[in-house]
């Protein structure tokens, strides 16, 4: 596996935990500083999740 493959899998992994993280913030519908972290940790993932996809597509063939 090639550097830049394995850097937007672990990029890949870390959207993913901070999506489940913040879903579940979001459910709770408390006010505050939780709620506005998790929207704008949502608006990250939405820019970085397509970012790994391409790069990862594009290393795909020599992983």
């Amino acid at each position: 596996m090639n550097l830049p493959f394995a850097v937007a899998l672990l990029g890949l992994l870390v959207s993913v935990w901070f999506a489940v993280q913040s879903v579940r913030e979001l459910k709770r519908g408390k006010p505050g500083h939780g709620r506005n972290a998790a929207v704008i940790h949502i608006a990250m993932i939405t820019m970085l999740v397509p970012f790994c996809l391409i790069v990862m597509a594009y290393y795909w063939p020599f992983a």
